[in-house]
């Protein structure tokens, strides 16, 4: 899992510096940067896959240099800890950035177990380290993306391979269901950040674990009115549409497709494949405002049913919200406080509900703003 998340010059995050659990919410107020702490985690999976550069508009542009700093060098740090490894691994990212050209360049991207290397990108030239830290070739490479994604895996590399794999798994993502597509010309391994390849990305992941359509279909019939089950119907020689069955009243079932369901039924189609289909695929949740769309009995089942999976069936997950269900239900145990001080600098503290305030909920406590 990912223990430790550290970003400097971007946006409003400047020397932020964030503990994560298998489970963590991110709360606070508007414009404090729980987005931000999401879009970092996203453009780093996209360059440790292979599928983006520096300068694409949704990875660091210089435009989310910190305004208030002069600086030109973004700094982002991610530190892994796995149950069989010794010591953690700690991942660091440094982003050159030319102000006027807008344009942007990997100064430093490294990889160690604590203080020893096991890859380096420096200036333009790659150092290789074996897995005991042993020298191995140095070759140029592309300033404008990640070197480390392009490594080839080897007997005596697992250790990057790893920390690598866990990060492309990473799921980041805030849906918007009116954007899902219907159809689907191909199997897609990433869930786009707004889920509208949801149809594509739900051929693929149930291609990999076919064992978990019914519980995936017995999970959505709990929460779904006249729920029955999800197909792939062929409209084309690749194309494929998801349809949506559904019971009537009088004991026979109609069809809708995916875009002709409601906003809220495609959001929880959605977030029971998250929490089930990707079970035991390691895969990653970091999900902004899962939330939204959905009715409140709708949300508690799902909180519960997510809750369960972390740590064994979905090693990691980090919500954002503003919502009182999953403010009272996560916050007193996994909720991280996001404060803006005088200096605009922001900072993260554990919640903490004052004694003296017991018998109201968290949720009232933070609308009132006496949380600590």
């Amino acid at each position: 899992m990912i223990r430790r998340l550290y970003i400097d010059n971007y946006k409003c995050l400047v020397n932020f510096d964030l503990e994560l659990d298998e489970l963590s919410l991110l709360l606070g107020p508007n414009g404090v940067g729980k987005s931000s702490v999401l879009d970092v985690l996203y453009a780093i999976r996209q360059l440790l896959s292979g599928v983006a550069k520096i300068t694409d508009p949704d990875i660091f542009p210089t435009s989310t240099l910190t305004r208030w700093q002069s600086r030109d060098v973004q700094v982002f740090e991610l530190t892994f800890e796995f149950d069989d490894e010794p010591e953690p691994l700690t991942y660091r990212l440094e982003v050159q950035h030319e102000r006027v050209r807008h344009r942007a360049r990997v100064w430093l991207e490294r990889l160690a177990a604590g203080d020893r290397p096991l890859f380096e990108f420096r200036e333009g030239e790659v150092q290789l380290y074996r897995d005991k830290h042993s020298e191995g070739p140095v070759y140029t490479a592309d300033w404008s993306e990640s070197a480390m994604a392009r490594v080839a895996e080897r007997h005596d590399n697992q250790r990057l391979c790893r920390a690598r794999e866990f990060v492309r798994r990473i799921v980041v993502c805030g849906l918007y269901p009116a954007r899902f597509e219907a159809e689907s010309r191909r199997e897609d391994p990433m869930l786009s950040r707004d889920g509208s390849n949801f149809s594509a990305w739900y051929r693929h992941i149930f291609q990999e674990r076919q064992d978990l359509i019914p519980d995936y279909i017995e999970a959505v019939r709990e929460v779904v009115d006249a729920f029955h089950s999800v197909r792939l119907e062929r409209v084309g020689q690749d194309a494929r549409a998801l349809m949506v069955m559904f019971e009537e009243p009088a004991g026979g079932r109609y069809e809708l497709r995916l875009d002709e369901i409601s906003d809220g039924q495609r959001a929880l189609l959605a977030l029971y494949a998250l929490v089930i289909a990707t079970a035991g695929q390691g895969y990653s949740l970091f999900l902004d405002e899962p939330d939204n769309y959905v009715a409140l009995p709708e949300i508690q089942p799902w909180l519960m049913a997510l809750k369960d999976a972390c740590g064994e069936a979905v090693p990691q997950a980090l919500l954002c919200s503003h919502h009182p269900e999953l403010i009272d239900y996560l916050g007193p145990e996994c909720g991280v406080m996001l404060r803006r001080e005088a200096s605009g600098v922001i900072v993260p503290e554990a919640v903490q509900v004052p004694p003296e305030e017991g018998g109201l909920k968290l949720s009232e406590l933070v609308a009132r703003g006496w949380e600590r």
